[in-house]
């Protein structure tokens, strides 16, 4: 992982954090373990056993998580310093979710600073966005390159089984999809790589939706991708 930029964005120790609201893009407990190292070494802030520090991990942020990281935002801090940390993350967040967090943003209690953990910034308000400094993770395309050299009898095994864990499930689309995005220039890609990653990007957006067919999804997927 190339640390340097999405620090910078951040901030250091000399000047602080750089803003009160981050959103970082990537896998969760890739995230949280870069954060708190990033916060621990950099910002010299404790993560462990320190009671302004918090975090928050769900499958789904919801209204309900968010009256509460509003409620806890706007306690005071044990620190004499007052400041706090929520570290945030989940797969989805449901839009009055965002607009719960939208109003903590807008109005923030002072010295308290939010990171939003997510696989993806794409589905979040754009009002939300314009209220957070967007720091994106580059990460190993985990699990990719051992997919692509199954054969199709093995693939429809292994995303059988895959989607039972519906982190890992999205995990592996989301990862197909940088996979095929980075691999080749837009305008040299084949007919067959456009098809497919039409269809990746399609089932990015239905596999954070309400009950998403996981196992259908990446059953096609499985079938469409080209050996390497």
């Amino acid at each position: 992982m190339n640390s340097s930029n999405w620090q910078e964005k951040i901030g250091n120790f000399e000047n602080g954090l750089a803003h009160h609201a981050f959103l970082v893009e990537g896998e969760i407990a890739s995230s949280i373990a870069a954060m708190r190292e990033f916060l621990e070494g950099e910002m010299r802030i404790n993560t462990h056993g320190n009671p302004d520090y918090f975090e928050f991990v769900h499958e789904t942020f919801g209204v309900g998580e968010g009256r509460e990281l509003k409620d806890m935002q706007s306690r005071r801090s044990f620190d004499e310093d007052g400041r706090k940390i929520f570290m945030i993350g989940a797969n989805t967040f449901t839009t009055e979710a965002q607009n719960s967090l939208l109003k903590v943003f807008e109005e923030p209690t002072e010295r308290t600073h939010f990171f939003v953990l997510t696989p993806s910034a794409q589905f979040f308000l754009p009002t939300l966005l314009s209220r957070v400094v967007c720091v994106f993770l580059e990460q190993e395309h985990e699990n990719v390159s051992e997919f692509l050299k199954m054969n199709y009898v093995d693939r429809l095994a292994y995303v059988t089984a895959l989607s039972k864990d519906s982190i890992a499930a999205k995990r592996l689309i989301e990862n197909l999809t940088k996979y095929f995005s980075e691999k080749t220039p837009a305008e040299k890609r084949s007919s067959e790589i456009v098809r497919l990653l039409e269809t990746l990007v399609l089932y990015r957006t239905y596999a954070y939706g309400k009950a998403p067919a996981l196992k259908n999804m990446l059953e096609h997927v499985a079938l469409i991708a080209p050996r390497e």
